[in-house]
């Protein structure tokens, strides 16, 4: 009787230690779904909340560019961008980061064909078009609007005095969402660029 009463004790002791585990599981997996941001709104807000290891500066809240991007045309499938604005002047800096930026776009192996690189120029560049359409054949061209953009940088964590070279990470919807500085070092951008395209879909 002793050695019935004993297992019945283990069977249930092993039906608990199952039931427990498929609890875990499917608690895990509920949780994985209920998580998943359904906007950039509460992307954000969950990077905040959890910290980001992102190599760039967040750019809080997201920021929509769509209408600086106007005279870019589209693509068959919108892209990722890297999008440099110039500053006032684009001297060796800005020749730098144009460079660093076109070899990190080349680094990016098999991803390279999701992103695009995109420089506005400000009314005051005085630049080579040619120089530019030579060292940068692939580069989309924009005039930048720096009224619009500085209306659009207010009580933005991006805000700053538009004289010095600046980069921005933009999603395919058109919401800049990571900056760099020229104190950045570009291995960063790579690196954020490549841990983004891994994760986002193909579209």
């Amino acid at each position: 009787m002793s050695d019935q009463k004993s297992l019945d004790a283990k069977q249930k002791s092993f039906r608990y230690q199952i039931w427990l585990m498929l609890i875990i599981v499917f608690g895990v997996i509920a949780f994985g779904f209920l998580m998943v941001p359904k906007s950039e709104e509460q992307r954000q807000k969950m990077i905040e909340l959890f910290g980001t290891t992102n190599q760039g500066q967040l750019v809080k809240p997201a920021l929509d560019v769509s209408s600086l991007l106007n005279g870019i045309p589209a693509s068959e499938k919108p892209k990722w961008q890297i999008v440099i604005v110039g500053g006032d002047t684009c001297g060796q800096i800005c020749e730098d980061i144009l460079l660093n930026t076109r070899q990190i776009h080349m680094l990016l192996g098999k991803y390279t064909g999701r992103v695009q690189r995109t420089f506005l120029q400000s009314p005051n560049q005085l630049l080579d078009t040619q120089w530019l359409t030579e060292q940068h054949p692939f580069l989309q061209l924009a005039d930048l609007d720096t009224a619009q953009f500085k209306q659009l940088l207010v009580n933005n964590s991006a805000d700053w005095d538009m004289v010095s070279t600046r980069y921005f990470v933009v999603t395919p919807d058109n919401k800049a969402i990571l900056y760099f500085t020229a104190d950045n070092d570009a291995n960063g951008l790579l690196d954020d660029l490549k841990h983004l395209l891994k994760y986002s879909p193909d579209r």
